[in-house]
């Protein structure tokens, strides 16, 4: 069971939750049983109830959601003991807790909350040592790949042996050129863990690629971020040895993410797409009764993982409207977009159809706009990290669609884009959701 493995994070992920149950209860007989000083005596048994459902799945529901907002099952226990990870997550739980019994109606006492901060500590370091122990993490490889002050910095760390759980594989300082003899099967020559320094932007072609390849491999991926990026994301939690360092997890990509949003597709499409049949239908009578030609196309997009489907869409434009240019993106007044077509785009009504590729699984509500083969390619050859849009599936709307307008210029678009893949979370999909409805009732665009 290696380190990071899927298996050892599902056990650690159930010890913790186990042990936050053990360590709550512990506490709350200890103060049924023991009078403290400076306290009104001992518990009273209706003060916190210890029935499994709700108050003790919400213990264990909580030590879940600290624990890995303090990434504790990303490194070994002792790199963790040198930051006080556990420590962090014990207090977190706490503060947590506090807040989830104020919601379900009761006050959490005081005394609970504080000795429960060194109870869950201790036990979960206990438990933590306990699996080294059983089943031991191995040292990981690290491959540095870049130029510049941090990554040599990076590697001498490594080298020295200053980072727990790691050791330095190899040193690469043209990430581009070991990317490119990188033959593409698992990680770059074998590595657990690759940090690359951003310090040099001809590295995004190779950061495209390491981003796709740990998508899909599982290797982890690391940034030496520089301070334009740590001013703009999130604050840095990890060292590796006296620099800063930050995770680059494809969230919008991952298996829950992936599973919430399918659900969410569901409950909320199949009701659209029954409300939206008589809407698209008196539309397509409208585009009909303007201009000749079929009221529906039929478009070749990119999907997920480059794969190409065919999206239906009210037709907006002439039905000749690319016979002399072929496929290009539609401007401000453009001549080719008919009347009809004109209320249909500010509306999104002519994007209404494609709820049946949401229905069908190639779409989902909420994710980057799929654009055209032709124009992903020379969106790609412009800016190499475009292709990370294809690591999620199309969306009916996006983050892009209700922030920028309809007509964002793509590189501006793509910004939204893979903000919506590295900071993607459950909130940020509602959020859309709920921009669309305002961006509809607004009625702009081309």
């Amino acid at each position: 069971m290696t380190h990071g493995s899927p298996a050892r994070r599902a056990l650690l992920a159930a010890g913790d939750a186990l042990v936050a149950v053990a360590a709550f209860s512990a506490v709350v007989w200890l103060r049924r049983l023991v009078p403290l000083p400076a306290t009104e005596g001992i518990l009273p048994a209706s003060k916190v109830p210890l029935d499994p459902w709700p108050w003790l799945a919400v213990v264990a529901a909580v030590s879940l959601l600290a624990h890995t907002l303090a990434a504790t099952r990303s490194e070994p226990l002792g790199s963790l003991r040198e930051r006080g990870g556990l420590l962090v997550a014990s207090v977190l739980a706490a503060l947590l807790l506090v807040g989830a019994f104020f919601v379900l109606g009761r006050a959490l006492p005081r005394t609970v909350g504080l000795l429960y901060v060194p109870a869950a500590w201790a036990l979960t370091a206990l438990f933590r040592g306990l699996v080294e122990r059983l089943f031991p993490p191995g040292i990981r490889s690290v491959l540095v790949l870049g130029a510049g002050q941090d990554a040599r910095r990076a590697a001498e760390a490594l080298g020295r042996g200053e980072v727990p759980g790691y050791r330095l594989l190899a040193w690469e300082s043209d990430a581009v050129t070991a990317i490119g003899e990188w033959e593409g099967h698992g990680a770059p020559r074998g590595a657990d863990a690759v940090v690359l320094s951003s310090g040099d932007p001809r590295e995004r072609e190779a950061f495209a690629v390491l981003v796709e390849r740990s998508a899909a491999e599982g290797f982890e991926l690391w940034l030496l971020p520089g301070l334009a990026d740590v001013v703009a994301s999130h604050v840095a939690t990890r060292s590796l040895g006296d620099l800063p360092l930050a995770p680059v997890v494809a969230r919008g990509a991952s298996p829950a993410a992936f599973a919430l949003r399918r659900a969410i597709d569901f409950t909320v499409g199949v009701p659209l797409a029954l409300l939206g049949t008589l809407p698209v239908a008196l539309a397509a009578l409208l585009v009909v009764l303007e201009s000749p030609g079929p009221p529906f196309l039929r478009q070749r997009r990119v999907g997920r993982g480059g794969r190409e489907f065919e999206v239906w869409k009210l037709r907006s434009m002439r039905a000749d409207a690319e016979s002399g240019t072929g496929p290009v993106l539609a401007s401000p007044g453009d001549e080719r977009v008919t009347r009809v077509g004109r209320w249909l785009r500010r509306t999104r009504l002519d994007e209404l159809p494609q709820l049946l590729q949401v229905l069908s699984g190639e779409m989902s509500l909420v994710g980057p706009r799929p654009e055209r083969p032709e124009l992903v390619a020379r969106f790609a050859a412009e800016a190499p990290l475009y292709r990370l849009r294809h690591l999620v599936k199309p969306g009916l709307t996006g983050l892009a669609q209700v922030m920028g307008a309809y007509a964002t210029k793509p590189d501006v678009k793509l910004r939204y884009d893979l903000g919506y893949l590295f900071h993607w979370n459950p909130v940020l999909d509602l959020f859309v959701l709920a921009r669309t409805v305002t961006t509809v009732l607004r009625v702009s665009g081309v």
